[in-house]
């Protein structure tokens, strides 16, 4: 189940992504790569706590996923990164 953002919303999530450096984990760029493509998405998630046995009273949590595209300008190598925000911890 997907919730749609406000445009107010995700512009500040597009903009505190923004601000995140990646770099090049193949090549010596020192330079940022620049980030293209980025997606919100806030979905809810059916949470298993490890060693618990599975049960149909499985907590249900929403989740954030943030995901962007970069290609790096010297090597050209890509890389699609995918961020995910399950909230507070309890």
């Amino acid at each position: 189940m997907n919730e749609v953002f406000s445009i107010e919303v995700e512009q500040k999530i597009h903009r505190r992504f923004d601000s995140m450096q990646f770099r090049c984990i193949y090549c010596d760029n020192r330079n940022p790569l620049p980030v293209s493509n980025v997606m919100c998405n806030n979905e809810i998630l059916k949470f298993h706590p490890p060693g618990q046995p599975l049960s149909e009273d499985i907590e249900i949590k929403t989740a954030l996923y943030v995901t962007a595209f970069l290609i790096c300008p010297e090597c050209k190598n890509k890389y699609f990164v995918k961020i995910l925000d399950q909230g507070k911890i309890n």
